[in-house]
């Protein structure tokens, strides 16, 4: 067996300005993705895969506002075009490149989570956030998901 590659510490997108810690989640009592407190910071998907990994999609996720901190970095999600590069820099300073693939505005109640967070198939990468509408009884309707690949 392969020993396991190192946890990613950083993400960043540079085309917009993003540069920012990962911390390592998994799942919050409501079953959903657990991020962090604040939007400073990077969730990863611990039960998934990790940069580098031969198979499945490595998953970081953000809010994209709070509360007390407004607007975060990950609002400027949206604003990725197919073909910006995007970066994960893993515990022990090794970057991996990728290449945005799509940017989808995706209802919740339509996400496909067994595709956002496979653990087969070819390796990428799934950057999630909220977008869409809000409301102050349901929250954000809709994800933001981009998608990329390894760069070669």
């Amino acid at each position: 067996m392969a020993p396991e590659r190192p946890a990613p510490a950083r993400f960043a997108a540079a085309s917009i300005g993003v540069d920012l810690p990962v911390v390592r989640t998994g799942v919050s009592d409501d079953g959903l993705m657990q991020l962090p407190e604040t939007n400073r910071e990077v969730a990863w998907y611990r039960y998934g895969s990790r940069p580098g990994d031969p198979a499945g999609t490595t998953v970081l996720a953000a809010h994209v506002d709070t509360r007390t901190e407004g607007l975060g970095p990950f609002a400027r999600l949206r604003q990725l075009r197919r073909g910006a590069g995007l970066a994960v820099t893993d515990a022990t300073g090794r970057t991996r490149r990728y290449t945005v693939t799509s940017v989808a505005d995706v209802p919740k109640s339509r996400i496909p989570l067994d595709q956002l967070f496979r653990t087969d198939g070819p390796p990428g990468l799934t950057v999630l956030t909220c977008g869409g509408p809000f409301s102050q009884q349901t929250g954000y309707r809709d994800n933001i998901v981009v998608t990329a690949q390894p760069t070669r």
